[in-house]
């Protein structure tokens, strides 16, 4: 399995400007089902000197989670285990990282970090910490238990200031091993493959389009035994789904362990039981039934907390579980779409075919770009292959929208909200919006992402003053954002054409997005210029982009030095002017 891993990464040659953190931005994709790992890279990435062993710090409110992570790539791949060092340095990340009592406690590299994770926990929006060593070299359980003693730290340091009822925190060593389970899962939806004999006291079966299936109550105690013995890979079909099970879940993970020693004769009727695909079943009547192979896709809390529960009435507990065969590839993803409760459909599936979203589509088949799905997520294979080089993600194109229009802090904070809320998804996708215009906005903020890109790239040279500045501006959390906003405020000074309504602005030719990210990037380095000097009190003010005073008051000195300069960049943007259709 781990020579496909490392096929895998090997074709990802999209990720090797990251360098080191490669493995770690392929192992957040695959185990966060993100589409569009490069945006998150430009925010999520802290590593560099004096990190404090903070290399990732991935804050997602729309999933109430966060991801601290460290990595590290050994140069010779036969040792037994990555350095215990490493795995303990995390003690340090935690301690700058959640025990620093100001951002000016810490290293300005960290303290866009900071300022988003305390801000998020004083507001009580994140239910789960993942803290992360991801490696390429075996597992160890010394390392599992270095990681564990990391996380209860953690968890003790955000108590001592915080809300932590419901709250998980969790070590994770993400190494060969894990990885490969993760990648096979993603490509396989069934990992465990054994044949299983499950007693039973009946059964029935029951089938529709590309699917069958078996329903039988089992009993708690082989369900038990099963997680004792092929733990995450039971979840193979949905990781994310397991792993958002452990979530601010622990009252109710309590309440199923509770009602397993205290209540075994009730819990069928308390729980709603499991869901797993599998590759077949069989059953003739009788006391049992056989199955081979085993995913679960709805369940993981139940499995989860029934696997930690020591009880000796667990023979007496049962429950019900269904048995889906289906060898059809897009009906299987939607089986583990819908059923699944810890990971619900994500917002922008439910606006995938409304009749703009359903335009959107068309429009960008016809531009010959891929990847526009409406807002409807693809299967895991989709995330994972290499995005290819005229490829557009939706959510990321609706936060190029929102910021372009005015709304950095949707689009940084809320980026859930436009396709949840009725009355943002209508601004940001009004009926008049087009493919070409999507285009056009998405394009800047791919040459503002790969600015910043490239200054990180050389942060271990020699850089100009102007660099320096320019680098410490792109390290506080939601700057692309804001650019777009600024630069969209600003856009008829640099085309010196009146602009009624910004959303008829396109590229006048059919631009590739390559062409068009290259097309913006020198207006985009004329423009960040001004941004260090700008555009830096909103993204270093409480609240951040939501704090619409300081967004506003910027965004409106922005754009009067803009046009006061306009003359003196008359050429740069004269020449964009030129390729845009207005």
């Amino acid at each position: 399995m781990t020579d496909a891993l490392d096929a895998a990464l090997a074709q990802r040659d999209d990720l090797d400007q990251y360098g080191s953190a490669k493995r770690m931005l392929f192992a957040l994709q695959l185990s966060l089902d993100l589409e569009d790992i490069h945006s998150v890279a430009s925010t999520a990435l802290t590593d560099g000197p004096d990190d404090k062993s903070c290399d990732l710090v991935y804050i997602d409110r729309d999933s109430r989670s966060m991801v601290l992570a460290q990595g590290y790539e050994a140069s010779k791949v036969n040792q037994s285990q990555a350095p215990l060092t490493k795995a303990t340095s995390l003690h340090q990340a935690v301690n700058w990282l959640f025990g620093s009592h100001s951002e000016n406690d810490v290293p300005q590299r960290l303290r866009s970090a900071w300022r988003e994770l305390h801000e998020a926990l004083a507001e009580d929006a994140i239910d789960f910490v993942d803290i992360w060593f991801v490696h390429n070299l075996p597992e160890n359980h010394q390392i599992a238990e270095e990681l564990d003693a990391v996380a209860k730290a953690a968890y003790g340091i955000v108590a001592a200031r915080y809300n932590v009822d419901g709250m998980s925190v969790v070590g994770t060593e993400v190494g060969r091993e894990t990885l490969s389970d993760r990648y096979e899962g993603s490509r396989t939806p069934i990992l465990v493959g054994d044949e299983f004999s499950i007693p039973v006291s009946g059964a029935f079966t029951e089938s529709g389009e590309n699917w069958s299936a078996l329903c039988a109550s089992i009993p708690a105690s082989w369900l038990r035994s099963q997680f004792a013995e092929h733990k995450e890979r039971l979840f193979s079909a949905n990781i994310r789904g397991y792993l958002g099970s452990t979530r601010s879940q622990s009252n109710i993970n309590n309440g199923i362990q509770a009602t397993a020693r205290m209540q075994p004769g009730r819990f069928w009727a308390y729980n709603n039981g499991i869901t797993a695909l599998v590759h077949s079943f069989d059953y003739s009547g009788g006391d049992s039934v056989k199955i081979t192979g085993i995913a679960i896709v709805n369940g993981a809390q139940t499995t989860g907390a029934l696997g930690s529960t020591d009880s000796q009435k667990m023979e007496e507990v049962k429950l019900l579980a269904r048995f889906i065969k289906c060898d059809d590839s897009a009906t299987v993803q939607d089986i583990i779409r819908y059923n699944n409760r810890q990971n619900p459909t994500q917002a922008s599936d439910f606006r995938s075919n409304d009749r703009v979203q359903s335009r959107l589509v068309r429009e960008f088949d016809s531009l010959g770009v891929v990847g526009y799905n409406g807002g409807r997520r693809g299967g895991a294979e989709d995330v994972i292959r290499r995005p290819g080089e005229n490829q557009l993600a939706a959510t990321v194109a609706a936060q190029a929208l929102a910021s372009f229009h005015g709304r950095p802090d949707v689009a940084y904070h809320e980026k859930g909200q436009i396709w949840e809320q009725d009355a943002i998804y209508s601004t940001v996708f009004p009926e008049r919006v087009s493919a070409r215009h999507i285009l056009f906005v998405y394009s800047l903020l791919r040459a503002l992402e790969q600015s910043k890109t490239g200054l990180s790239s050389r942060s271990g040279a020699p850089q100009t003053q102007r660099d320096q500045d320019l680098a410490k501006w792109f390290g506080m959390r939601g700057s692309t954002f804001l650019a777009v906003t600024a630069i969209g405020a600003s856009i008829e000074s640099v085309l010196n054409v009146p602009i009624p309504d910004r959303y008829s602005l396109e590229f006048a030719k059919n631009l590739t997005i390559p062409k068009a990210v290259e097309a913006w990037l020198p207006v985009t380095k004329a423009l960040l210029a001004l941004a260090p000097n700008q555009l830096s009190t909103p993204l270093s003010s409480t609240g951040g982009l939501r704090n619409r005073a300081a967004v506003d008051s910027a965004i409106n000195t922005f754009t009067a030095v803009v046009s006061a300069t306009s003359q003196v960049n008359e050429p740069i943007y004269s020449t964009f002017a030129e390729l845009v259709k207005a």
